[in-house]
């Protein structure tokens, strides 16, 4: 929303009087907002302020319109909110040729005016003439706004909160900040067996921010990590929301089993997250600002899968499966895979769900091989995968069998020697992605903090989003912000961590590592092989 207004969904009305009665209310609200910047939370009003400022709602439910152009069409003003154009922080961001105005009140107020983009002279903002720029579109010193600028039909409740939050917009800090330090956060379970896999996240956090902070934080800034403890969906959610109107930004959360819908939690409540531990991220064309994956989960690593399947067949168009847990996650995983397949070419994948521990082996078996299928993508347990071998076996049908390497256990080398050759893993980090500087620093963390020596590929995620989180913070500097944070993540290219693939996001990118490596198992010799060099896929 730019900052023209027609207030109460009518035009402005010429009477004198009303004139004068709008003018005071405005001068007497604006005046009596509060003028101690204090970087405390914002209040009920300036929060509801806050809310019409970046999405152009009102709290309340009651309609915000823009009239927009030489016309003043009416739209809703959800299309044109006022952080588009002025930006989160009111500084204005330049747009299609037209500059929007600084309306942080610091610079409205300036005792000795300013000169506009274009070239004009304005003097400083009192406050009836704001409620003239506000309600009419006409600056401080008379002249017309510019026409990209909409007018506004906006009730007087709604009118106030945003003009409170305006008075703010320049001194407040986002949860977490202050001039001595940054409150980071992370959620780990408290009980159950993912217990010990979290503590050993949470200490690797711990002992960088402790390191970090030893050398002087981060432009002077103390990073500290605040810890919450949380089991089931519902207690993970409520903590998570806790914690983002505390803390700046989340750090390697583990969020399995809630993984859809911390993500959502996340984006409706504008809560940077790095590095969530979690194989159901969700595919890189999944509209979501504030996740920033280090690796792609069990989707990209599916579509990983077809892409080494084609090339591994020298071009021909298998016919294939994909066999998955039901549910709608395992579903969506599915469905990536099925598109990768017909961008190659294929016949559609048959599709295939199984309840847990409810597979009937022997029928499906007889079903696949009738079906003439000669490529089976697996995404489910290892009793289900080692009973369908065996039927496989009994029927004397060998297919490829692919899998995600995160989902396989030791169990895979249990599988038939018919299958020699023909088994296939896809993993987003592997050993080789670790430098030997990576190592030696690691390593000497792990030491100076007497760190455990288990769950090591958690630790190492830990470690990676710890030092993506950090790397953004450094980057944007000093006057730091949640959308300053994430306008530097989104320029991370081809980031080394020392102990991943490297990283890189953009403005439509929130998965650092686009793609994975594939391996192939080694029945005889009980070994994995490297079977593919990184498979990068491109941007949908």
């Amino acid at each position: 929303m730019k900052l023209g207004v027609i207030f109460g969904g009518n035009l402005w009305r010429r009477s004198s009087r009303i004139r004068f009665v709008w003018l005071f209310f405005a001068a007497a609200m604006i005046m009596s907002l509060p003028t101690d910047p204090a970087a405390g939370a914002l209040s009920a009003t300036e929060e509801r302020g806050k809310e019409i400022y970046l999405t152009g709602n009102s709290p309340s439910g009651r309609d915000i319109t823009a009239l927009v152009g030489q016309g003043l069409v009416p739209t809703p003003g959800s299309g044109l909110p006022c952080g588009t154009c002025h930006g989160p922080d009111g500084l204005g961001r330049p747009e299609g040729g037209v500059v929007p105005s600084n309306i942080t009140w610091g610079y409205l107020t300036k005792p000795y005016g300013t000169v506009s983009w274009d070239g004009h002279l304005r003097s400083t903002y009192t406050p009836d003439t704001l409620g003239r720029a506000i309600m009419l579109g006409i600056d401080s010193a008379g002249n017309y706004l510019n026409v990209s600028m909409p007018r506004y039909r906006i009730e007087r409740e709604d009118f106030g909160d945003l003009l409170a939050y305006l008075k703010r917009i320049e001194t407040y800090l986002d949860p977490g900040l202050s001039e001595e330090r940054i409150i980071l956060g992370t959620i780990v379970p408290s009980t159950g067996p993912l217990q010990s896999l979290g503590q050993a996240m949470r200490a690797v956090v711990e002992a960088q921010l402790d390191e970090i902070n030893a050398q002087g934080g981060v432009y002077g800034r103390k990073l500290e990590l605040e810890v919450r403890e949380a089991d089931g969906k519902t207690a993970i959610l409520e903590e998570a929301k806790k914690l983002g109107k505390r803390a700046f930004a989340l750090v390697s959360v583990l969020t399995a089993g809630v993984d859809d819908e911390y993500a959502e939690l996340v984006e409706a409540e504008g809560i940077p997250t790095i590095g969530p531990y979690t194989v159901f991220n969700r595919d890189q064309d999944s509209l979501q600002r504030f996740s920033f994956h280090l690796y792609g989960g069990l989707s990209i690593q599916s579509r990983v899968l077809v892409e080494y399947a084609a090339r591994k067949l020298g071009g021909q168009k298998p016919r294939s499966a994909v066999l998955y847990l039901a549910g709608p996650q395992w579903a969506a995983i599915a469905e990536a895979l099925q598109v990768q397949a017909l961008a190659n070419g294929w016949q559609s994948p048959l599709r295939i769900q199984y309840a847990s521990d409810r597979m009937n082996a022997g029928e499906l078996a007889t079903r696949l091989k009738d079906d003439q299928v000669q490529a089976v993508f697996f995404f489910g347990g290892p009793r289900e995968l080692l009973s369908l071998a065996g039927e496989a076996e009994q029927s004397a049908w060998a297919p490829y069998l692919f899998l995600s390497g995160p989902l396989a256990s030791k169990e895979i080398f249990e599988l038939p020697a018919i299958f020699q050759d023909k088994i296939f893993l896809a993993y987003p980090t592997v050993p080789s992605d670790h430098t030997q500087a990576g190592v030696v620093k690691f390593s000497a963390l792990q030491r100076r903090r007497g760190l455990t020596q288990q769950h090591l590929l958690a630790q190492i995620g830990a470690y990676s989003a710890t030092k993506i989180l950090v790397e953004g913070l450094k980057r944007t500097g000093r006057a730091l912000s949640r959308e300053k944070l994430i306008g530097a993540l989104e320029k991370i290219y081809e980031y080394e961590t020392g102990l991943t693939p490297k990283l890189t996001y953009g403005p439509n990118r929130r998965v650092g590592s686009l793609g994975a490596y594939v391996v192939s198992v080694d029945l005889e010799k009980q070994a994995f092989r490297a079977a593919s060099e990184w498979v990068e896929l491109k941007q949908r």
